[in-house]
C-alpha cells in the first residue's frame, strides 16, 4: 500500500495521473479501479485523466463509494439495493410520535419532524445502542444537560430502532456496512490489478451536496 499526501490541487492531481500512467505503461489493459468520495470528484477525475493527461479509460472503472456499494450488493444478491429516502422515514416517524408526550406535537411545527429525524439519524449513524445510553442517563453521566429530554430522546430512538425491520428502513449506511462485510469475498473486486482511493472527506460532509 502506498499513500501520497500533499496540497489537494494540483500536486495530488498530477500524482494520481502519474500513478495511472505508470500502471498503463506496465499493462495498457490491466483492470483498474479508482474509488472517490463524491460524484462531483468522479466527474472531475474523468476529465483530468482522459482530457488533460490523454490517458485512455479502457478497462478502468471510476466509482464513488455509493456506486461501489451498489456493485458489491448486486454481485452478492443479484438485485438492485432498495433504500428508503428521508421523506419516507419522516412519515414513518410521525406514526410513532403520538405515544411520546414530549415529541407528540412536534409535527405542529414546520420542519419539526424532519429535525427530530435528523437527531435520530445522527444516533443511528454513530451506532449508539439505546439501552446503554438510557442506563448512562439514569446513572447521571450527563450532568449539566436536560437529562429528562435526553432520556425521552433515547426512549424514542429505542422505539424507532425496533421498527426499522417493519419499515424496511435500510439506508446508505446499512448498505455500506453490508458491503464492507462482503468485500473480502468479492470476485468482482478480485479482478482488479490495482484499487486506488483518491480524495478526502471533511467532517461536515458538505461534499455530499
Amino acid at each position: 500500500m502506498k499513500i501520497v499526501l500533499g496540497p489537494y490541487h494540483p500536486q495530488l492531481e498530477d500524482a494520481l495521473a502519474e500513478e495511472i500512467r505508470a500502471r498503463r505503461e506496465h499493462d495498457p489493459l490491466a483492470p483498474l479501479l479508482l474509488v472517490v468520495p463524491s460524484e462531483t470528484l468522479r466527474r472531475r477525475v474523468k476529465v483530468l485523466l482522459a482530457h488533460e493527461h490523454g490517458l485512455h479509460l479502457l478497462n478502468f472503472r471510476i466509482l464513488s463509494f455509493s456506486q461501489l456499494t451498489k456493485e458489491l450488493f448486486r454481485e452478492a444478491h443479484g438485485a438492485e439495493p432498495s433504500v428508503r429516502d428521508e421523506t419516507f422515514l419522516e412519515e414513518a416517524l410521525k406514526r410513532v410520535l403520538p405515544g411520546h408526550g414530549r415529541f407528540a406535537r412536534i409535527t405542529d411545527n414546520d420542519g419539526g419532524c424532519a429535525a427530530l429525524w435528523q437527531s435520530l439519524r445522527d444516533l443511528k449513524d454513530a451506532m449508539v445502542d439505546p439501552e446503554p445510553a438510557l442506563e448512562a442517563v439514569r446513572e447521571g453521566h450527563f450532568a449539566g444537560r436536560d437529562r429528562d429530554a435526553l432520556y425521552d430522546l433515547f426512549v424514542l430512538y429505542r422505539e424507532v430502532t425496533r421498527r426499522f425491520a417493519e419499515w424496511q428502513a435500510r439506508d446508505h449506511q446499512d448498505l455500506d456496512g453490508q458491503a464492507a462485510a462482503e468485500a473480502p469475498l468479492s470476485r468482482w473486486l478480485g479482478q482488479f490489478e490495482r484499487i486506488c482511493y483518491y480524495g478526502f472527506y471533511e467532517l461536515t460532509q458538505v461534499q455530499l451536496e
